[in-house]
């Protein structure tokens, strides 16, 4: 559980087949990309976010909003890349950049629906201890046989930014 509001924002998902090296098998390649908002957002003039320095724990599983949906028994062989960058730490009164704390690094598993529908979608996890409000981009790289594939997910356009939790 997050001691802070965090607000998802999705970049438009990417989806490609792709042809393997060595087998020349084609695969499902999809791209998930966006910022993970913790604390306030930054404002949209100034890219800042409020000075709030408050010790918080972070540990959030966050389901992607524009998550495919995948047969789980399908998933044997699916290669997954996460990675995540810091965006931004809040200024001091002095206008300088704040103490931060520290994110782990980003991990990516597979969950059950939340609504029991059938499938599993990908859940960011992101944790850590922080000290001021951040930003955090990230990008999720999903490789996998286009059978595995039950459902698309939403599209970014039809996404407005998502608090998942407040």
């Amino acid at each position: 559980m997050t001691e802070a509001a965090v607000h998802i924002v999705v970049q438009p998902r990417l989806d490609s087949l792709v042809t393997e090296l060595h087998s020349e098998s084609q695969r499902l390649r999809t791209d998930y990309a966006g910022t993970v908002w913790i604390g306030d957002r930054a404002a949209p003039d100034s890219g800042l976010a409020g000075p709030e320095y408050t010790h918080r724990t972070v540990d959030e599983q966050l389901f992607l909003p524009d998550t495919h949906w995948y047969d789980v028994d399908a998933l044997d062989d699916v290669e997954i890349q996460v990675t995540g960058g810091l965006l931004q730490v809040a200024p001091t009164a002095r206008r300088t950049q704040g103490l931060v704390g520290a994110l782990a690094e980003p991990a990516v598993d597979f969950f059950e629906h939340p609504d029991g529908d059938t499938g599993v979608g990908i859940c960011l996890h992101v944790r850590g201890e922080i000290w001021s409000n951040l930003g955090m981009s990230y990008r999720v790289t999903v490789l996998t046989r286009r059978e595995a594939l039950l459902r698309v997910g939403e599209s970014a356009a039809d996404l407005a930014d998502v608090d998942e939790v407040d």
